[in-house]
């Protein structure tokens, strides 16, 4: 999609659609609980076909916003408490800890240099690339995909960079599954203004155009140049007559990352491309979670004690000012009462605080998100609710860590891609920018992410006793596996001491008489 016409609908179609759905994951993952209020709200009150107590509902299926715990209306004078429980954040938190804890490494092939290597280093494995990739992994997690794109700016730094753009400020254009233009946008507001300035940036083919719009809330409204917004200014410097960036690369300088298939669009055209939220389908759980702890805080709050007193103990605070009753006062003299002279009683009022069946509530709630979202049950620690998980063994354990090893296994698949690509166009938009510092037109980088877990040290060690007694492994093998994070030159030191120390010489089979210092891998 090019830049829009002015006064198109914005956002356009069908992407309205596609930026309610990442409206609804971004309030819950920032636990705006007045955004939620308003969204649920919103979706009630849009055709409203009763009312009651002088609230709108909506009936049928779009009328179940108003059944959940954010969409239902509070009634005037009265005062309930809402807590929201993080649990779509730390969701999101997760998905990002397991895939980028520990980063990923981008590498050149054979055709690259020393130079290029390092070029790329910098591009790609710095700690600032570091935490682009956390960013990035906690952005897809809640809304589906983000857009890695490639950066510069010759007054801020000597190289390019890479940054990230979350799927709802991204309109792309996808042919045969694959992203082949991209409209990213920003909105700039301004207190007491009653229009929005929206700054678009066109990704194509050797391009990049920007574009400055001053409109309204639902309206992208009329063209304005760049130079009429600070933020933008710096822009007009540097397109040309057509107000674009000429890059020097026939490649496209930004690359779309889901975060796993769609489901709900499958069927939708272009939102088919799109990705899918962890959230999806985890509304309503997050909804009763939010209930499930309002509830218990109601229940501490209505749990306080009361005193019922009668009102020959309340001291008498002048006229139009009420009574009240004295806590520390220890004499008291009340009137007496046909039938029951001698009684002057005080009452106490103390409500249950149902712990347990919130906590088991909660408990089960944490782990039908964990597992509706493909995540191990122990994720978050233990919620076995009071032991019912019973004692496990190593083998349990082991295999309830697995959920969230395949799952972070399926997002790598897209994330190994999106990366590769992208930091390959930005080595070769790094050399046209900076010549001579390393860039350039290389094969493809490869992506390694490190495993996500460690296996057992003693099972290891009992596994390697038993291949090698069976004469199934090779000194070499044995070292790979005790070290999975070794590259072959490591490997080959190692193997090489350890036949120093047991005095071992090398396989006759393998021997030529001139490289008996050597190991071979083997």
């Amino acid at each position: 999609m090019p830049i829009p016409a002015e006064n198109t609908a914005w956002p356009p179609a069908p992407w309205d659609e596609a930026y309610k759905a990442y409206a609804l994951n971004e309030a819950w993952q920032l636990g705006d609980t007045a955004a939620l209020e308003r969204l649920y709200a919103s979706d009630r009150q849009a055709a409203a076909t009763h009312t009651h107590r002088g609230q709108a509902y909506r009936g049928g299926l779009v009328g179940a916003a108003s059944k959940m715990f954010w969409g239902r209306p509070v009634p005037a004078n009265e005062n309930r408490t809402r807590i929201h429980v993080p649990a779509p954040a730390d969701l999101a938190t997760l998905s990002s800890d397991l895939v980028f804890a520990e980063p990923p490494e981008v590498s050149l092939g054979t055709d690259g240099n020393d130079i290029a290597k390092k070029r790329l280093e910098l591009i790609a494995n710095s700690e600032a690339a570091h935490a682009t990739w956390n960013t990035m992994g906690e952005l897809k997690a809640a809304l589906g995909a983000t857009v890695i794109t490639s950066a510069w700016d010759v007054d801020v730094a000597d190289h390019v960079w890479l940054e990230v753009a979350a799927a709802d400020v991204v309109i792309p254009v996808f042919r045969r599954g694959v992203m082949v233009e991209c409209t990213m946008w920003t909105e700039y507001r301004e207190d007491r203004a009653q229009f929005v300035y929206r700054h678009l940036e066109h990704h194509e083919l050797g391009a990049i155009e920007h574009a400055l719009f001053r409109g309204t809330e639902t309206n992208l409204g009329k063209r304005v140049p760049l130079q009429d917004r600070p933020e933008t200014a710096a822009f007009a410097s540097v397109v040309n007559a057509d107000s674009r960036i000429l890059t020097g690369i026939d490649r496209l300088t930004c690359s779309y990352n889901p975060n796993m298939p769609t489901r709900a669009w499958r069927k939708k055209g272009v939102l088919a491309n799109t990705g899918r939220s962890d959230y999806a389908g985890l509304h309503g759980l997050f909804d009763a979670l939010d209930e499930t702890f309002s509830s218990w805080m109601r229940d501490l709050r209505q749990g306080a004690g009361r005193i019922l007193v009668p009102d020959a103990m309340l001291d008498y605070l002048g006229p139009g000012m009420g009574a009240a009753f004295d806590m520390g006062r220890e004499v008291f003299a009340g009137l007496n009462s046909p039938g029951q002279p001698d009684k002057l009683t005080i009452d106490k009022v103390q409500f249950e605080i149902r712990v347990e069946q919130h906590e088991r509530t909660a408990f089960a709630l944490y782990r039908e998100i964990l597992r509706a979202a493909g995540y191990s049950q122990s994720a978050w620690g233990d919620y076995s609710g009071g032991g019912q998980g019973g004692q496990q063994t190593a083998t349990e354990v082991d295999d309830r860590n697995k959920a969230s090893e395949r799952t972070r296994d399926k997002k790598i698949l897209y994330d190994r891609a999106a990366i590769s690509r992208q930091a390959s166009v930005a080595l070769a938009l790094d050399g046209k920018l900076f010549p001579g510092k390393g860039g350039g037109r290389f094969e493809q980088p490869t992506v390694i992410f490190p495993d996500v877990s460690q296996e057992d040290p003693e099972k290891l060690a009992r596994t390697l006793s038993l291949l090698d007694a069976a004469g199934a492994i090779s000194l070499w093998e044995k070292v790979a596996r005790a070290n999975p994070d070794w590259g072959e030159d490591e490997i080959k030191v190692e193997v090489g001491r350890i036949r120093e120390e047991r005095g071992t010489v090398p396989d006759p089979a393998k021997f030529d008489g001139e490289s008996a210092g050597e190991v071979s891998q083997g």
